[in-house]
């Protein structure tokens, strides 16, 4: 027989679990920062390699979209819609995808959180904090004549370090996310063991069965008396 549990859909303490602990580290991180260093303060941690610059992203992933800050909002809250409804179809042992949905929705929030200081009663500008500076030397390989991009990287936060991570798991096709909505823990039924028969469903193969023993005692009979 097929085992069939219904998929846990949105109840799953462990995955919430996770989420809320990303998000709070996005979180906590832009606060001690900005509090540490200020709005375009500057703090060295690795030489030149690794700082916190502070500043305020009113656009998306690396400044982009600098005046499309409400739409950015509106894109990001059906961002984490589509995340929540993928969340609820996947099946209860996937934890991959499930760990890269935490990333990709912990990710979204902690933004979203930024945007949403517009509107809603706590501190913010409705603009994302950003506070990461890293900087790539440029490698001596690298033409003169072109500018090289990764000094520095564009400055970031937790929370896209979050997104980026989800999005190269799922680019690279280490994780594939499940959309269709399945029953959880299904097993298919084992197959009949060899023969003509195999794959046959329903009491006709026992019938045959006890009809072959039947005949089994007269055949012995008639070797017998031969």
């Amino acid at each position: 027989m097929r085992s069939e549990r219904p998929a846990p859909g949105l109840v799953r303490p462990g995955f919430w679990l996770g989420v809320v602990l990303l998000l709070a580290l996005d979180l906590g991180s832009k606060a001690w920062a900005f509090r540490a260093v200020g709005l375009g303060g500057h703090l060295p941690l690795l030489d030149d390699w690794l700082s916190i610059y502070c500043l305020t992203n009113p656009g998306g992933i690396w400044g982009m979209g600098g005046h499309l800050t409400v739409p950015l909002t509106l894109v990001r809250l059906v961002a984490v819609g589509i995340l929540v409804a993928f969340v609820a179809r996947q099946p209860r042992c996937a934890r991959g995808p499930l760990a890269v949905l935490a990333l990709l929705l912990a990710g979204a929030l902690g933004n979203l959180y930024d945007n949403l200081s517009a509107w809603l009663p706590w501190p913010g500008n409705g603009q994302v904090r950003d506070f990461l500076m890293v900087r790539f030397a440029t490698p001596s390989w690298w033409p003169d004549a072109l500018p090289w991009p990764f000094d520095p990287w564009p400055i970031f936060n937790l929370a896209d370090a979050m997104i980026l991570l989800g999005f190269l798991a799922l680019l690279t096709g280490r994780v594939h996310l499940r959309w269709k909505r399945e029953a959880d823990g299904e097993e298919p039924a084992p197959a009949p063991a060899g023969g003509d028969d195999a794959g046959v469903d329903g009491p006709e193969p026992r019938r045959r069965d006890a009809a072959v023993a039947a005949t089994e005692p007269e055949a012995v009979g008639e070797e017998g008396r031969a």
